[in-house]
């Protein structure tokens, strides 16, 4: 569960720098508000996740998937204007199924004895 919570709470800044640069650069106030709420709810999930505290996953599950579908979204848009956003857009959707399957894959604990 450990390496699930990390990766979590590195995914959440992540998305949360992320809507800050996208409303710094091209003064997207819906990159600023789905990046900084889906990336605190991340990293809240994460933090959940380190005190053990079941509610965690859930939230970390609901931010990643609501994340994917903005992200799939503006995939989609990139592609039929043939833009470079649809590279970034791209890559952050397979990240967003690569963290999915973490969270989703039960974690193992080998506490000594």
């Amino acid at each position: 569960m450990f390496i699930q919570a990390l990766l979590t709470l590195i995914y959440g800044i992540i998305i949360a720098a992320g809507g800050i640069v996208g409303y710094v650069m091209a003064k997207s106030v819906p990159s600023l508000i789905s990046g900084g709420l889906l990336g605190i709810a991340a990293i809240a999930g994460s933090i959940l996740m380190f005190t053990g505290k079941p509610i965690g996953k859930p939230i970390a599950i609901t931010a990643a998937i609501l994340i994917g579908l903005f992200f799939g979204f503006q995939l989609l848009k990139g592609l039929s204007a043939g833009t470079p956003v649809a590279r970034a857009a791209g890559i952050f959707t397979l990240s967003v199924i690569e963290l999915m399957v973490l969270l989703l894959i039960k974690g193992t604990q080998n506490v000594p004895k």
